[in-house]
């Protein structure tokens, strides 16, 4: 859990003084404390030995303590395939590379699903159930595929729903057309994609409703959306695990139908009948 979530989390352990300095913190985080703590301090409208207790509330020995912790986060937050490759290789000599994956797979999927509050995931429930809303789930790059798998399943238990050819673009008609009828799901994980944000930004602006499925160091996108569901990317190599992600969409998928009972299973029962032909008997 990064020092943000943590913030977020709870605030009830902090004196009135240092809750202060979390929300200044939060407001702009990271890069509200990578200053000097007398400018933070300035910035919350507190001494600079309350920056001090507020570091070590957090468990840190002091202020540069915290900054070095955010620092790292930053690194993890843009790191590329390359470098995790790199830092992974000790580990990569201990036991069979199937147990490691699975441990590490197992462990990240359960302990990051069960970290998201369980009202945002009845709030992204409840917005994607709504037969009022349209729906669209866009991803990057890579996430793209996340975006198209929500979609194609969401379309067999209700209408409006869609998605891009590639999964991953979102167009100026996107943004032209969005009011408060849409509801934009938006995979985007580190190294975020920078037309990625600020579309989604735009579609906020527009008044679409956001729901955000990002890594553990939360996408700009966050910023502007109404719902927000982090998931573990750890892996044991180079690149990102979509493990946590694939499954909490899958979550989702079937919250959905439960939500919405018979009218999703009467659409069910009628998309099979459309498409028995395209199945094997």
């Amino acid at each position: 859990m990064s020092i943000g979530d943590a913030l977020k989390a709870d605030l009830s352990s902090f004196s009135p003084q240092e809750r202060r300095v979390a929300r200044v913190l939060l407001a702009d985080y990271p890069r509200a404390a990578l200053g000097t703590s007398a400018e933070l301090a300035a910035a919350a409208g507190v001494s600079p030995p309350t920056v001090v207790r507020f570091a070590r509330s957090l468990g840190h020995s002091g202020f540069p303590a915290l900054q070095q912790a955010l620092l790292d986060e930053l690194s993890e937050r843009v790191a590329s395939p390359l470098s995790l490759y790199e830092d992974s290789r000790a580990d990569r000599a201990e036991g069979h590379w199937l147990d490691r994956g699975v441990q590490v797979a197992t462990a990240s999927i359960t302990q990051s699903l069960t970290a998201i509050p369980t009202a945002e995931l009845d709030a992204a429930v409840t917005l994607l159930a709504d037969p009022r809303m349209r729906v669209r789930a866009v991803g990057g790059r890579f996430s793209g595929h996340l975006a198209g798998y929500l979609a194609r399943h969401l379309r067999q238990i209700r209408t409006n729903v869609s998605a891009p050819d590639d999964g991953q673009t979102i167009d100026a008609a996107d943004v032209i057309d969005a009011d408060r009828r849409d509801v934009f799901v938006v995979y985007d994980f580190r190294r975020y994609q920078t037309s990625t944000v600020e579309r989604a930004t735009e579609l906020a602006d527009a008044g679409a409703h956001i729901v955000c499925v990002t890594d553990e160091w939360l996408s700009p996108v966050a910023q502007a959306a109404e719902v927000v569901l982090p998931t573990s990317v750890r892996s044991t190599g180079a690149f990102d695990s979509a493990a946590a992600a694939f499954v909490l969409t899958e979550l989702l998928v079937d919250a959905v139908l439960d939500r919405l009972g018979p009218a999703a299973v009467e659409r069910m029962r009628r998309w099979e009948a459309a498409s028995a032909h395209e199945v094997l008997a």
